[in-house]
């Protein structure tokens, strides 16, 4: 929440230390309001068993069952980095896309994917316009949605460093130079840019946030809890290729992007983030995020659902189950968990808040673990069986 004040005051004020100051006495007033829905907040109490609710989430909600397929082809020493671009209609500002990637001003090997996933709107005729191009390499397949496309696309990289765009955003002309010079310069797993969050309505552009890291609005934070607080979207960055060989989206899931940051952000040894705008995320009334933003729509389980996948995925790699990963777990069922079935009846509620909790104590350790004070006020939730603090502190992070 912080970084989303930082985020708008730097649209209007350009001094960095102003912006973040700013942000902090604005969320310094944001959590009297937290404190105040606390006092007052109503007490639920819960009285469903863990048989009871798994029983209840089973009858409304089916975990998709496809699994991905992992396939690495060889590294080509002569690619410095693989572009992967899942298509999905958009046929009128897709040009716009692949010309902005295509014609990159940069002294790097690159090559473009372009993953069509079942266009219906003619987008397919754009990309086969493209199959000529040297740097283009295209890829047709049926609908099976934007997680297994860009699988798609990662299964036939062949670069040192992956980037994912998607297929209604814009990247500037030397996004490719500077993320490959600071990703060489010192050997980082992960180099991340600045982005614009582009608001379109109506085909007009009605608000432009620049979303830019600065070292005050990072402050606070310390080694993985820092790139933790970084954004865990796949686009706007650079990961080194082999990061993603035990890696993949869970087709048929919404909210793949949780994968980012419990199976790849675990996996930096170092990163590096470049605080300047080079990517321009499009948000508009077609996005899937608003589809996804359906808080009636019992499919909005996926955040539970994708989590178990997550969590296997994990310990298959053998990543540490320590205080960073119950950490993550806190974060998830949290922020990222409850605001999904905001407007669920307080039986589904309360059946949710339920499972959430038995994967929490599973993972939980026997030390107190050093959490930032909302996630601690998430854990007492649990704890306490206080289903009102447990909405109040994720609405409030």
């Amino acid at each position: 929440m912080k970084h989303g004040f930082y985020f708008r005051f730097k649209k209007i004020i350009s001094n960095d230390f102003i912006c973040a100051f700013l942000a902090q006495l604005a969320f310094f007033l944001y959590m009297i309001k937290y404190w105040y829905k606390k006092l007052s907040r109503k007490r639920v109490s819960v009285s469903m068993s863990c048989s009871e609710a798994h029983k209840l989430i089973d009858s409304c909600y089916t975990p998709a069952e496809t699994e991905p397929q992992y396939i690495n082809p060889p590294i080509n020493q002569n690619v410095d980095l693989s572009i992967v671009v899942p298509v999905y209609n958009h046929k009128d500002i897709l040009d716009e896309c692949i010309s902005t990637l295509i014609n990159q001003k940069t002294q790097y090997n690159y090559e473009v994917i372009l993953v069509d996933d079942g266009s219906t709107d003619g987008a397919e005729n754009i990309v086969k316009k493209y199959e000529s191009n040297p740097k283009v390499k295209a890829v047709y397949q049926k609908n099976a949605g934007i997680g297994a496309a860009r699988n798609t696309g990662i299964n036939n990289a062949v670069g040192e460093y992956l980037m994912f765009v998607d297929c209604d955003d814009t990247v500037h002309g030397d996004i490719v130079e500077k993320l490959m010079n600071k990703a060489y310069s010192g050997d980082f797993d992960m180099v991340m840019a600045a982005h614009n969050l582009v608001k379109e309505k109506n085909g007009q552009v009605i608000d432009v946030i620049p979303n830019i890291y600065s070292k005050y609005n990072l402050s606070g934070f310390k080694n993985a809890d820092k790139i933790m607080n970084l954004a865990g979207l796949p686009w706007c960055k650079v990961y080194k290729r082999q990061m993603w060989n035990e890696v993949r989206f869970f087709p048929g899931y919404w909210y793949e992007d949780t994968i980012i940051q419990f199976l790849i952000f675990t996996q930096c040894r170092n990163y590096s983030y470049v605080p300047e705008v080079l990517y321009e995320y499009r948000w508009f009334e077609q996005n899937f995020s608003h589809i996804q933003g359906d808080k009636n729509n019992y499919k909005t389980i996926d955040s539970y659902g994708i989590l178990l996948k997550i969590i296997k995925q994990y310990k298959k790699m053998n990543l540490p189950i320590d205080d960073a990963f119950y950490t993550l777990i806190l974060r998830h069922i949290s922020v990222y968990y409850y605001p999904m079935f905001v407007n669920f009846d307080e039986e589904h509620k309360s059946a949710l808040f339920i499972v959430a909790k038995e994967l929490l104590e599973k993972y939980k350790p026997n030390h107190k673990v050093k959490l930032p004070y909302m996630l601690r006020q998430v854990e007492k939730a649990f704890e306490n069986d206080d289903v009102g603090l447990w909405e109040i502190a994720s609405l409030y992070q």
